[in-house]
């Protein structure tokens, strides 16, 4: 039985790695994380699928974990959560046919650093615990609840005007010509 590089994706939050192998109804999966390396074995159908690779970082494997589901994927730990990943495997040409970012989890090197202050922002919110009946917080770009209400209120108004006045839309068309 030969075996074949799955496709892979690839994303970072501050503290992990997301490898996520894009294959569906594996079986004998088999999977090994070390300091700096990553194994992945299965079986689907008679392909067998191999991939094996150095990561440019240490990681720590005992916080890192397996994550069943649909396409297998493994949450990895960084040993230091300072660090940006510029790329997932060492050699970064070895999979570039077969290693993709997973742009639903990726973030950029500018947005893992915001995070804190966002995390701050979050916090506070719940502290507080005010939120208005529409899910908005009482300021939002610079305007209090007060002035969102009155904002609101006076699009209703407009709004009845505008369905108050005729619409010229609504007369019936006159014949055309030929």
């Amino acid at each position: 039985m030969a075996t074949v590089t799955p496709t892979f994706k690839w994303a970072q939050s501050r503290s992990k790695v997301f490898v996520t192998i894009q294959l569906t109804n594996i079986d004998d999966l088999k999977h090994s994380i070390s300091d700096k390396s990553f194994a992945f074995t299965g079986v689907r159908g008679p392909k067998k699928y191999e991939l094996k690779f150095e990561m440019p970082h240490a990681v720590d494997p005992k916080a890192s974990k397996y994550v069943p589901g649909r396409h297998p994927r493994f949450d990895i730990a960084k040993a230091d959560s300072k660090i940006f990943w510029t790329r997932l495997c060492s050699d970064k040409r070895r999979f570039k046919n077969f290693c993709k970012v997973d742009f639903d989890k990726w973030k950029d090197e500018d947005e893992l650093y915001d995070e804190e202050e966002e995390d701050d922002s979050k916090e506070e919110e719940k502290k507080t615990g005010e939120v208005s009946a529409m899910g908005v917080p009482p300021s939002l770009g610079g305007m209090t609840q007060e002035g969102i209400e009155k904002l609101m209120s006076e699009v209703k108004l407009k709004k009845g005007k505008i369905d108050e006045d005729p619409d010229s839309d609504d007369d019936p068309l006159s014949d055309l010509e030929a």
